[in-house]
């Protein structure tokens, strides 16, 4: 009853759409896909995130963010994704900005965005971040980009990192983990300069490539597997994807000679 009547005092009508979707989406997250989290935090529980903070994570596959939004439902969580996701038409912008995505134009140095982000730290709102900036299906946590580590440096926002066991199938746990959330506080001293940037994106990276340690220790080895498997299919994808796409340039740039 507790945690139904917090779920009541958390609805706002700014927020309906983003509130209505999660809280329906909730029950049919846990029957499909019931979260399965190891809390590698002091309180070995699910922290309780206050005021401006900044959530970061591996990223795999498109349910990351739907997923953490699901698991971390105490918050209304703002979303990087990138201009493309949904389309670029006038609903699809409706419904990016009613769910709280942050649109990123990943085609160049994107300002607004970083400046949007920055606002609503400051405004004491929590932000959602995959700092890889894409999907990954290397074996490994690729290098973070430097965006992240300066909105906190210029806010002063907690950074809690987590990391997904990508590996997606309906009425199968989706394995997380969470960890220690990092004070950025003692590294604001002066403006943020390169240096101090790439101190915290080696921390943040760190701290999510312990998680996955962590966690990995705990699963079967067919989990582990499973996830190698779905990488390994997803770049073979790729791969043939770009072949096919350089194939049509050629062919389009010999018809252009004829």
């Amino acid at each position: 009853m507790s945690k139904l009547s917090s779920i009541l005092r958390a609805i706002h009508p700014k927020y309906w759409l983003y509130d209505f979707v999660k809280f329906t989406w909730i029950p049919a997250f846990h029957i499909l896909q019931p979260p399965k989290i190891l809390f590698c935090n002091a309180e070995k529980k699910m922290p309780r995130i206050q005021g401006r903070a900044i959530i970061v994570s591996n990223h795999t596959w498109w349910m990351d963010p739907v997923t953490l939004i699901l698991t971390f439902w105490r918050r209304r969580l703002y979303a990087l994704a990138a201009v493309e996701v949904l389309g670029p038409g006038r609903l699809a912008r409706w419904i990016r900005k009613r769910m709280l995505f942050v649109d990123v134009d990943r085609s160049k140095l994107d300002i607004r965005s970083f400046n949007n982000c920055v606002d609503l730290l400051r405004s004491e709102k929590c932000l959602l971040v995959f700092p890889e900036g894409r999907f990954v299906f290397d074996d490994e946590i690729q290098p973070f980009k430097g965006g992240t580590a300066l909105m906190a440096l210029q806010t002063g926002a907690p950074i809690y990192p987590v990391y997904i066991h990508g590996y997606y199938r309906f009425f199968h746990p989706v394995y997380m983990a969470v960890g220690e959330p990092i004070d950025v506080r003692s590294m604001i001293q002066g403006a943020p300069d390169s240096e101090k940037i790439q101190k915290l994106n080696d921390l943040m990276r760190d701290r999510v490539q312990s998680l996955r340690v962590q966690l990995e220790a705990t699963l079967p080895e067919s989990e582990r597997q499973a996830l190698l498997d779905f990488k390994a299919a997803k770049r073979a994808a790729l791969a043939k994807n770009a072949e096919e796409r350089a194939r049509a340039w050629k062919e389009a740039q010999q018809k252009r000679n004829l």
